[in-house]
Order: structure tokens, then C-alpha cells, then sequence
């Protein structure tokens, strides 16, 4: 046991990361480790350029944690780009002696000039700094993104160069699949310590009939997706791929935060494929619903292409749903056993993920390799790892 001593001496963990809109993967991540480090008897606050309230008090995970806001001001924008280039809170609020875990190249702009040890978790590269310019145009669906896109294809090579000196400035650096890591690690010159994201104890199978009535499911074979629903997302690619099946009789149901704009363009690509009576867009959820639609659904579909990660499948197969994902060597592929726990696409082929959710949804699964193949995404062993390489960190003499 800790003498009072020890705890004491205890540093502050202070997690950052730009803005608080929306609850997707990294923010989820963020209160897992922030819980993590709790747990071990750290102080741990979590802090936000800008904050949307209505997220905090409608998602209880961040119920218990400390979180603030370090951006001036009250226009939304201008509050995070000022953040960047120094006009912001963090002076004040982080201690010198406090360890600082990074979430994203901004943030690492924003805090260049502390002093303070850094940790740095990488869920893919800056999307606006690496991604062709195809693709960064389709990742550039709001106004943050679109300012950030026009940054990169004005100064490009600096900020290029300054992510990689800030990446080198980190003394532990976290990857959250071997897909990124074999990406970044060429990328940085560096050798990241894989983390994954853990699936929470929570997510274990739940089946309740209710649920069939509530989403007017009935009879039908449920086909399942869920989480953010944007363009890089691929939604569109789904409901064309659930055009093209046989069975009638299956619906599309989808869940996730999602705004009125992409909402209606892909409800106006189901009534142009005449399915629009089997999809259904359910928006944000409860958490006990998202678990019983992926404990009952017959598969579980993942549209996005070249993932990093990508959590929800982890989930739907910790609650013995089979998953189809795209084969392209992404982050899903570390989870999805093809023909064991889901099924490979064809890399982007929306007629073979078509004829993958038609074999998906008549094949006989075995729940046991299942639920088998879900344990290396245990809450247990990630934590265990996640702590064991941040004490290593925080006491070696070479931690920045």
C-alpha cells in the first residue's frame, strides 16, 4: 500500500486536446485513460480549447472527471485558433511539474513552449497535413477542417517539419494499432508503443425483445452500424451496398451523432434507391440501446475506409456479432478474423460488400471463436499495459 508520502508525490496527469463538439473514438479514449490514471491515484484533468456543454451533460462517462476550458473568448472558431498561436488559459492552469498527454498535432502546437514532460498519443498522422489532397478535401467537411486544409496547402512543408520536431519531443509515444504504428514509425522515425483502445467491461451481450418494438424492427434481419456518421465515414458506400443485397427483409439501422445536412443527403440516397422504408438513421442512442442492437443485430458493418483503429467493431464482436469490414490492411483487420469473427471486402468494391452482408447474414457463426477473438480488446490487459509503460516513462531520467 501507498504511504501518504508516495501519493503526495504523485505527478498531475492534465490530457489535452483541441475541442469538445462531439463524442467519437478519441474523446471516448481520452476519459478511458483519463479513469485509468484515476485509478492508479493520480490527479488527472482533461482540457479543451472550447467546450460544447450539452455534450458534457448528456454523456456520462464524463460524469466523474475534472475538465476545463482553456480558450479565450466566445466565438467558437476564433477561440481555437487563438489557442494554437498562443493566446490561451494553459499558462495558468498546468503546473510545471505536471505531465502533459497530447491528443492531436494542434494541441502539440499549442503547448510547444511549456516546459513540461510530454506525452504524446497518435491516433493516425494530421489528416490535413498527409492525406492526398482527394481525400483531405472529402476529410474537410466542416469549417475547422476547411481552415485547416487551406493551411496545409499554403504552408504545408512548415507545418510538416514542425509536427515532426514537436512528434520527436515526446518521450513516450502511443499508437493505437499496429496499422498506424507501421505507418508513423516510418514517418517520425520513432518507435511507438501500440495501445489500443480498450472495449469497456460494459459492452458485454445484452439481449431485450423490447428493443425489436422500440426501433420498429419486428421480424426483420438487423444489419447494424454505428458511430460518427460524416463523409469519411463511407455511410453512402453502405446504403448502396445495402441496395444491392437479396434479402428484403433486412434493415439498415444506423446510429451516431449526425447533423441535419448529411442526415437528409443520405436519406435522399435511400429514397432514390428505393429503400428508404429499411434504413433508419436513429441518431445519438443510450448506451444500453447501442449495446442490445449489437448484441441482436445479425451483423455488425464498418464502411470506413483505411481506419486507424476503429472501435465499434471491437464492441460488436465483445457482444458475439460478426462484423464486415473493407480487406485494405487497415485497423480493422487487426480485429475482424476474416471468416471468424466477419468477413474481408474487396477493398472499396461496394458490390462485393454487398455479396459480404448476403453471406454475412446466412452464414452460421460460432459465437464462441467470437467472443474468443474479442478478449485481446479487454479493458483489463490495455490498462494494465497503458500504466505499466507510462510509470517506465515517468521515471526515467530521459523523460522530457
Amino acid at each position: 500500500m501507498e504511504s501518504k508520502t508516495e501519493k503526495m508525490t504523485k505527478p498531475r496527469f492534465v490530457l489535452i486536446y483541441d475541442f469538445l463538439h462531439e463524442v467519437g473514438g478519441l474523446e471516448k479514449l481520452m476519459t478511458i485513460h483519463a479513469e485509468y490514471l484515476k485509478k492508479e491515484g493520480y490527479d488527472v484533468e482533461m482540457l479543451f480549447s472550447d467546450i460544447d456543454r450539452k455534450i458534457i451533460g448528456q454523456n456520462q462517462i464524463y460524469k466523474n472527471l475534472k475538465i476545463g476550458e482553456y480558450g479565450f473568448g466566445k466565438n467558437r472558431v476564433l477561440k481555437i485558433l487563438g489557442a494554437i498561436i498562443g493566446f490561451n488559459k494553459l499558462k495558468n492552469m498546468i503546473k510545471p511539474d505536471d505531465i502533459i498527454l497530447s491528443y492531436s498535432f494542434p494541441v502539440n502546437l499549442t503547448i510547444r513552449n511549456l516546459k513540461n514532460k510530454k506525452i504524446v498519443y497518435l491516433n493516425h498522422f494530421p489528416n490535413f497535413l498527409y492525406l492526398p489532397l482527394m481525400e483531405k478535401i472529402i476529410w474537410a467537411n466542416n469549417f475547422i477542417r476547411k481552415i485547416a486544409l487551406t493551411s496545409s496547402v499554403i504552408f504545408g512543408p512548415i507545418l510538416r517539419k514542425i509536427d515532426r520536431i514537436l512528434i520527436k519531443r515526446a518521450s513516450l509515444i502511443f499508437m493505437n494499432s499496429k496499422f498506424t504504428k507501421n505507418r508513423l514509425d516510418q514517418l517520425y522515425n520513432v518507435d511507438g508503443i501500440i495501445s489500443y483502445p480498450p472495449v469497456s467491461k460494459d459492452i458485454t451481450p445484452k439481449i431485450d425483445n423490447k428493443i425489436l418494438e422500440k426501433y420498429s424492427i419486428g421480424e426483420n434481419k438487423i444489419i447494424f452500424a454505428s458511430g460518427r456518421v460524416i463523409p469519411d465515414k463511407r455511410i453512402d458506400w453502405l446504403i448502396e451496398a445495402f441496395s444491392k443485397i437479396n434479402d428484403k427483409k433486412s434493415l439498415l439501422l444506423i446510429s451516431g451523432q449526425v447533423e441535419d445536412k448529411q442526415k437528409i443527403k443520405l436519406e435522399n440516397l435511400a429514397k432514390k434507391l428505393n429503400i428508404a422504408s429499411r434504413v433508419k438513421l436513429l441518431g445519438i442512442i443510450p448506451k444500453e440501446d447501442l449495446i442490445k442492437l449489437y448484441s441482436m443485430a445479425d451483423i455488425y458493418t464498418f464502411s470506413a475506409p483505411k481506419e486507424d483503429f476503429g472501435l465499434v467493431p471491437a464492441e460488436a464482436i465483445s457482444c458475439g456479432t460478426p462484423c464486415i469490414v473493407w480487406g485494405d490492411g487497415s485497423g480493422p483487420n487487426e480485429i475482424i478474423i476474416d471468416g471468424v469473427n466477419g468477413l474481408y471486402a474487396k477493398p472499396y468494391n461496394i458490390l462485393d460488400f454487398a455479396k459480404k452482408l448476403e453471406i454475412g447474414l446466412n452464414k452460421k457463426w460460432d459465437k464462441a471463436k467470437i467472443f474468443k477473438s474479442s478478449k485481446k480488446f479487454s479493458e483489463k490487459e490495455i490498462r494494465e499495459n497503458f500504466i505499466k509503460s507510462i510509470k517506465r516513462a515517468i521515471s526515467s531520467v530521459s523523460l522530457k
